[in-house]
């Protein structure tokens, strides 16, 4: 069985994986190019998400942080402060700047130099989007696709590909009426089986909940499963399985939040489609193993028609 250490481990021993960091992980050699087609894979079948619902695809490129302002509008503080990096830099004046250059332990006095953060890394790229739609009124439902590498710290449950610090996220996003919006998820899960499946990959459909800060969660995590508000593709790894895409249904929370208006004046409904490009890749090394002499044919598109 190749579970997901072996995996790690057979990778580490040729030297296409390597980890300068706990949850910070690199791939180079047939890792990597396999890593390339699934992330072009995504890519496909993200944009073809709009396409199944008559719509099309805007797609965006993926700013590297974003201000703590926008998170603090998304709730994000109460709801995941857990996962949150924050980026920041040294302070500008000069005599900070000289204890740091004359320093004999550099890295370390330059932790005592950082200026306050006023971004954060992001932990979804969907927030961009929320920001750059903030305080308008759609004509239409707007769908955008995007890439970038999102930051979750999960403590100790950080594991190389399976559970990244940083890891890549394909999204598709969707901000609209209701039933573009819920036709966009469904199109999204179609999509999300129909990839699985040109992979040979073993996966289920399972309802999930998002693990909201104990604090404040209350009834969010029960509401959110009653409603089936979030679907999660679990992709099997050996004796376990990851979840590598999610499928949520936001209702009017992030239209309310950002003000994000509908003709009719009413605030907009969101959903999102999210893949995880390392647990695609890790998934598919369980399946069929690292030599890539033994692996199945890719194409670069997925070429059939998906119904949702």
């Amino acid at each position: 069985m190749r579970t997901a250490e072996r995996i790690v481990g057979e990778l580490r021993r040729r030297g296409e994986l390597w980890e300068p960091a706990a949850g910070l992980v690199a791939l180079r050699g047939d890792a990597f190019a396999l890593f390339a087609r699934i992330e072009r894979l995504v890519a496909s079948s993200a944009a073809d998400v709009a396409a199944d619902c008559d719509g099309t695809c805007d797609a965006w490129s993926s700013p590297a942080a974003l201000p703590l302002a926008t998170l603090a509008r998304a709730s994000y503080f109460d709801a995941f402060p857990q996962w949150l990096t924050l980026a920041s830099h040294l302070r500008e004046d000069a005599e900070t700047l000289e204890r740091v250059a004359r320093s004999a332990d550099p890295a370390a006095q330059a932790c005592e130099a950082c200026a306050p953060a006023g971004a954060a890394l992001p932990p979804a790229v969907c927030y961009h989007v929320y920001a750059a739609l903030a305080d308008r009124t759609l004509l239409g439902a707007a769908m955008v696709t995007l890439q970038g590498t999102c930051w979750r710290h999960e403590g100790d449950r950080l594991r190389p590909l399976a559970r990244g610090w940083a890891f890549t996220m394909r999204e598709s996003v969707c901000v609209g009426d209701d039933d573009t919006v819920e036709r966009f998820r469904a199109a999204g899960i179609a999509r999300g089986g129909a990839l699985a499946d040109v992979l040979s990959l073993e996966w289920r459909l399972e309802e999930a909940t998002d693990p909201f800060f104990r604090p404040t969660a209350g009834g969010r995590a029960l509401l959110q499963r009653l409603k089936g508000l979030k679907q999660e593709l679990h992709l099997s790894v050996g004796d376990e399985a990851v979840a590598a895409a999610s499928f949520n249904l936001h209702e009017r929370f992030f239209g309310e939040a950002f003000d994000i208006r509908l003709p009719n004046g009413a605030a907009a409904a969101s959903a999102c489609v999210a893949f995880g490009v390392e647990r695609w890749t890790l998934a598919f090394l369980a399946a069929h193993g690292t030599d890539p002499r033994r692996w199945p044919a890719l194409p670069t598109h997925l070429t059939h028609e998906v119904v949702p």
